[in-house]
């Protein structure tokens, strides 16, 4: 395995890291300074999400605008290339999460609705690297070369839009049951590309070129159950989410290898546009409180998501012994998280709200593109960083408006053995053998607004 390739392993986490996590993102304003901990509390329309019992409990029609109006996030590496010094990665840009609302149907007047449309996952990160290397960066063995230029790039980009209806009554005063139905369109793209140059003494020029790209597509759908308690001293609630129903599949891949130059030139190349492909999601139990105490709330949650056992994202097939047997395969644990947040009412109209929850990583096996460009021989490039948000923010309750403002704060760190023996290397430096440090820390600054003026009646004749 050449040196770039190595580059590119080290650098795996910049375009992979935070797949495949549960509570990476929250719904709903006052949700998302609550860290998510709302399961038995939820207020705002994020219960669409967090537990849709909880709608039977809305006592007017309100319209909801969520917003991460700005996201900073950033990566530190440290002690990379087997040596001690650090790479930073930043990223500036903003998403909107929420776009909710409520409704009743004529007739109904015991049932409840609300539509959603949740951006549950967009990602768009890139890698880039070029190096130039002259004879005097070259070991003795690599004399021969004048010139050396590499150029690395790959990109990884995933999005996952729901769209749902919510439903809702109550079988007692104090007790509802709810269902929201979301539809998935899914869609995985995923891109690397190696190009060599090189010069030797006889003016002899190597080529080299090695793409991959790979694409995913799935449609389907995610219901959630949901029970909710409203007692005298305390606020109870249960949301089972249910395993992912695939409606629509399809995977594409693609691969090219040449080299030129050489006594051994090679021109390699496969081409499938229609191949399965599954996606699977696990089945997964939250259960929350609410507990007011004076003029405080605490909002207290623990979910857990089952296992999935090792399934093939894309199944590409095997052309003939020339081309390996590609594989991209993802297995998850079952994982149990939790956290609590505060809510204090500070008068009429200033409510303030802090939070910590839990992200713990499901990973055992992350399908990734080296999966496909690695040797038999290589280990498993797993990044497995456990993560914890944080909520702070205030919301403000004016006539015909509430406005909500605050922050949120995501980090996490792990430690790993450099996938490579460096000093194999064609490049001369001195090896650093202490283990690898990952860092990600991500800002959130959250503006939301609730409009009590859009909720709607529909009626049918």
């Amino acid at each position: 395995m050449n040196f770039f390739l190595k580059v590119l392993f080290t650098l795996f986490p910049l375009v992979v890291i935070g797949q495949g996590y549960y509570n990476r993102e929250n719904f709903g304003n006052r949700s998302v300074l609550l860290s998510g901990n709302v399961t038995g509390s939820v207020e705002d329309l994020g219960l669409t999400y967090y537990n849709p019992a909880r709608i039977a409990l809305v006592e007017s029609p309100i319209f909801t605008i969520n917003a991460k109006a700005y996201e900073f996030s950033t990566l530190k590496l440290k002690n990379v290339f087997g040596r001690n010094e650090e790479l930073d990665n930043s990223n500036f840009n903003g998403v909107p999460s929420l776009v909710a609302g409520t409704f009743t149907i004529d007739k109904w007047e015991n049932h409840d609705f609300a539509y959603s449309l949740i951006t549950k996952l967009r990602s768009n990160k890139s890698l880039n690297f070029l190096k130039n290397l002259k004879p005097e960066e070259l070991e003795d063995s690599f004399k021969e070369i004048e010139g050396f230029n590499a150029e690395l790039n790959s990109n990884n980009k995933e999005t996952d839009e729901w769209f749902g209806v919510t439903w809702g009554t109550k079988i007692k005063d104090n007790l509802s049951v709810g269902v929201s139905a979301f539809a998935s369109v899914y869609n995985f793209k995923n891109k690397f590309n190696l190009d060599y140059t090189s010069l030797d003494q006889l003016q002899n020029v190597i080529l080299f070129n090695n793409e991959i790209r790979m694409q995913q597509t799935s449609y389907g759908m995610f219901w959630k159950v949901g029970l909710a308690w409203k007692l005298k001293k305390i606020e109870l609630g249960l949301n089972i989410d249910l395993p992912y129903l695939e409606v629509y599949n399809k995977g594409k891949f693609r691969f090219q290898k040449y080299l030129s130059g050489t006594e051994n030139d090679q021109f390699r190349f496969i081409d499938f546009k229609d191949i399965k492909s599954q996606r699977k999601e696990p089945l997964g139990i939250s259960i929350g409180a609410g507990i007011p105490i004076g003029k405080y709330i605490i909002h207290t949650k623990i979910d857990w998501h089952g296992k999935l056992s090792e399934y093939d994202r894309l199944i590409i097939p095997v052309v003939d012994s020339i081309y390996k047997r590609f594989s991209f395969k993802e297995e998850r644990r079952s994982v149990i998280n939790f956290g609590i947040g505060g809510e204090y009412y500070l008068n009429e109209k200033w409510n303030l709200y802090g939070s910590i929850s839990t992200d713990f990583s499901p990973l055992k096996s992350n399908a990734n593109i080296f999966d496909l460009i690695g040797d038999d021989d290589n280990e498993d490039v797993n990044f497995e960083s456990n993560f914890y948000h944080f909520g702070l923010g205030v919301n403000l309750n004016m006539k015909k408006v509430k406005l909500i403002i605050g922050s949120t704060f995501t980090t996490g760190t792990d430690k790993f053995d450099q996938p490579f023996d460096f000093s194999e290397s064609a490049i001369d430096f001195p090896i650093n053998d202490e283990p690898s440090s990952i860092l990600i820390n991500r800002w959130q600054f959250v503006i939301g607004l609730e409009l009590p003026i859009f909720g709607y009646n529909l009626e049918f004749k």
